[in-house]
């Protein structure tokens, strides 16, 4: 079944559907050759529109702080606040490289990708979010 005749059943986007995917179904609940979700990845969004479950989709922030800025101006050096602590780096949006200094602690959203963990400032995501929100209310 294609991802926009489901998103049609639930009564949500194609793209939600597809984040839901990527978050809930294996390699074999989608087949990328004919871009089909197979009938186990359609049961499991199913099962996850039952529950209303918003804890699979939310997204995860961490408390870090700026320890130095990289050689590339748009990513900063931080320490993980939360255990295990370590050294990470972090994206940061163009407009906040004048407020960033070392020892300022912020949140960070974590993207987990291919089982790699990716951290990003929370603010792209807020403006992603509110970007997702215009957009619905245009299509309204």
């Amino acid at each position: 079944m294609k991802q926009k005749e489901l998103a049609e059943i639930y009564g949500v986007t194609a793209p939600k559907i597809g984040v839901l995917r990527k978050k809930l179904c294996d390699a074999e609940d989608y087949c990328e050759k004919t871009k089909e979700l197979t009938e186990s990845g359609v049961a499991k969004i199913a099962s996850y529109f039952e529950k209303k479950d918003d804890a699979i989709i939310e997204p995860k922030f961490v408390r870090v702080q700026a320890l130095q800025s990289t050689p590339n101006r748009l990513f900063w050096y931080c320490k993980l606040l939360e255990k295990p602590i370590r050294k990470i780096k972090v994206s940061i949006p163009s407009t906040h490289l004048g407020v960033m200094r070392p020892q300022l602690v912020f949140k960070a959203q974590e993207i987990e990708k291919n089982n790699e963990k990716f951290y990003r400032h929370e603010i792209i995501y807020k403006r992603e979010f509110q970007r997702e929100q215009r957009i619905k209310e245009i299509r309204k």
